[in-house]
């Protein structure tokens, strides 16, 4: 009996993504609420284009391991400005000096001062990246992104 539960068991884990694509309204005002990392300006995300929504903290081991292929991701062309890393229960400090050891790219960093967009977003923890159009969450990567996940996000959510 305890083979035959850990067969099924081991099928459900190996059948299991970490990608979810259960569609989620994001309210405009908590998307025009965000702050500048590093100058506190209010940002406004215009999600019309594909938008892609990272959630990461500085002490996330996982999320050092992702922040190149999100640099990457703002590099590519028809993903430029529409790359934004949001700072999740950190202090700002160690939020900057993760970018400035880490790399910035051609990202938006941002902060969600009372986690507002997180709670609303359905964020289960760090890394989170979410793919939203139109206000919309339409996929989400729970978990550190691959490069098999990259390649998925440029395949299928360029705005070209």
């Amino acid at each position: 009996m305890k083979i035959k539960f850990l067969i099924s068991f081991l099928i459900f884990i190996s059948c299991s993504s970490n990608a979810t694509t259960n569609i989620i309204e994001v309210n405009q005002n908590i998307l025009n609420n965000l702050e500048n990392l590093e100058t506190s300006e209010v940002i406004n995300i215009n999600s019309s284009n594909y938008t892609i929504i990272n959630y990461w903290a500085s002490w996330c081991l996982e999320c050092i391991e992702e922040h190149q292929y999100l640099i990457q991701l703002s590099k590519t062309k028809g993903f430029e400005n529409q790359v934004y890393l949001v700072s999740f229960q950190d202090s700002r400090e160690n939020a900057i000096d993760f970018i400035n050891q880490y790399g910035r790219g051609e990202i938006n960093y941002v902060t969600d001062p009372e986690s507002k967009m997180a709670i609303y977003s359905g964020v289960f923890g760090v890394p989170e990246t979410h793919i939203l159009l139109n206000n919309q969450i339409i996929k989400k990567f729970i978990g550190p992104l691959s490069l098999e996940n990259l390649q998925e996000i440029i395949i299928s959510y360029s705005n070209e």
